[in-house]
């Protein structure tokens, strides 16, 4: 098997410094994975083999931890790093992308969209993407983040069907029409009952996901503003541009500017007040050990 890059894993486990059982399967893919235990600064690490990605692993993240990634990113902001974690929070998520991580993973770990972020990075480490497709589309909308509608169950079952399929072919061309067939209804049916349990006609929908994931795209710089154009199904720039300043209020260069100098704006050392809050917050969620 030809090899495809260095992974270096950041153990920061709270409880356990073992490694999961994504290492393995990465090391199947071709991957050379090496590992900074706890307790030990990354960057000298980093530094001296340059690795496709850094992935750092936590248990139930603490402050150490978590300042210890966001320094890796602010030190090498070339590198990408990847973070997994088995306790989770909105808040936490919220801090983990305004630091910049290229993504995020919550246990238990889809080792799938893992591998093919792995992939994703080899191929632009090797020049970019060969085809625009290419770029990673596997982060859909939870389902529980998604539209919910004022139906039965049986109605909410098929807009979660649309959804799926709608995210599964963003980077394409959705033509409503074919979209309606798909699911055994004529055009007309399909756009009244969309409309009836979302209270949105399906084009502004698609519009608007286009959107939400042309800004996603757009966080990391690797990226051109042209690759996320076609990658989340326009098919010309300058309309593109149109409507993303439609629904956002900048150009898309300027949101990217924005999304890039945000975190700069806060602070390496952190006051105690934000520091103990961030100490409750990551660690709240901790289960308590139970006792044999």
């Amino acid at each position: 098997m030809d090899y495809a890059g260095s992974i270096l894993v950041v153990v920061r486990n709270v409880e356990t410094d073992s490694p999961e059982n994504y290492a393995a399967l990465l090391e199947q893919r071709g991957y050379r994975v090496e590992y900074v235990p706890p307790g030990q600064c990354p960057l000298a690490a980093i530094r001296k083999q340059a690795p496709l990605a850094v992935l750092f692993q936590f248990d139930y993240p603490d402050l150490p931890g978590l300042a210890s990634l966001r320094e890796t990113k602010q030190q090498i902001p070339s590198v990408p790093v990847i973070m997994i974690t088995q306790a989770h929070s909105e808040q936490l998520a919220v801090w983990a992308f305004r630091a910049r991580v290229w993504d995020y993973f919550v246990h238990p770990i889809d080792i799938k969209r893992l591998i093919d972020v792995a992939d994703t990075l080899a191929k632009i480490q090797q020049g970019g993407p060969t085809k625009r497709t290419e770029l990673d589309r596997s982060n859909a909308i939870p389902p529980e983040a998604r539209l919910r509608c004022s139906g039965n169950r049986k109605e909410q079952a098929m807009l979660d069907q649309i959804l799926t399929y709608v995210d599964g072919n963003l980077h394409q061309k959705i033509v409503q029409l074919e979209v309606a067939k798909r699911f055994g209804l004529s055009p007309f049916q399909f756009s009244r009952l969309f409309k009836r349990i979302t209270t949105v006609t399906f084009q502004a929908y698609l519009l608007t996901r286009r959107v939400e994931e042309a800004k996603r795209l757009l966080a990391n710089p690797k990226v051109s503003v042209t690759d996320v154009c076609f990658t989340v199904g326009f098919q010309d720039l300058s309309y593109f541009t149109r409507v993303f300043q439609r629904h956002v209020g900048s150009t898309p260069s300027h949101f990217r500017r924005a999304v890039r100098e945000k975190p700069a704006t806060v602070p390496i050392v952190e006051s105690l007040e934000q520091a103990l809050a961030y100490e409750v917050l990551f660690t709240s969620e901790k289960p308590q050990s139970v006792k044999p």
